[in-house]
Order: structure tokens, then C-alpha cells, then sequence
């Protein structure tokens, strides 16, 4: 799942991202949450630099479930193609 400037802090399992963790993505998008097989699995939460957050539940790096909790949400982050980044961050493979 790495994706190219991202930072991974958390537990490896046979070498795959896996357990509570934080990913910070090249735009300082962090997600905080569970990761499995590599992916944002169970519940997690992104943050965005506005200080808007994105709380859900995933299921092998897609959204199965949101609550908008952020009053400031805006409206770049709200697009579909704010979550399609975001999703394909979190299901890129590392290339290593």
C-alpha cells in the first residue's frame, strides 16, 4: 500500500502492514486506524490539514461505512475524487 512520500508508523505481519497504525500520505493526509493485508481495514480515521476529518469504517482499503463528523468538512474534500485519492492511496502496492 505505500504510496510514493507516505509515511507508514506501526506493526509489520509477514511483512505487510498490519494492526493500529498512523500513515501519513504525501499531502499530510493522515489516516489513523486499523491497516490489514496492507490496507485501511476496520475502523480508521483520516485528517486533513484543514482539520477536517473523515472517520469510517474500511474494508480491504475501501469505505463501507462514513460518519462526517467535522463541521468544517469543505467541499474539495467532500468530492469524488478527494475519496477516490484517498481510496487508491491506501490500495497502491510499493513497487519494492
Amino acid at each position: 500500500m505505500e504510496y510514493t512520500g507516505s509515511e507508514y508508523i506501526g506493526e509489520y505481519v509477514d511483512g505487510r502492514m498490519e494492526g493500529k497504525a498512523e500513515y501519513i500520505l504525501p499531502t499530510e493526509t493522515r489516516y489513523v486506524g486499523e491497516m490489514k493485508d496492507g490496507m485501511f481495514h476496520g475502523e480508521g480515521t483520516l485528517y486533513f490539514p484543514s482539520g477536517s476529518r473523515y472517520d469510517a469504517i474500511w474494508e480491504k482499503g475501501l469505505v463501507v461505512k462514513v460518519s462526517l463528523n467535522s463541521p468544517i468538512w469543505t467541499l474539495l474534500e467532500k468530492s469524488p475524487r478527494a475519496a477516490m485519492t484517498v481510496e487508491t492511496a491506501s490500495t497502491t502496492r510499493s513497487r519494492g
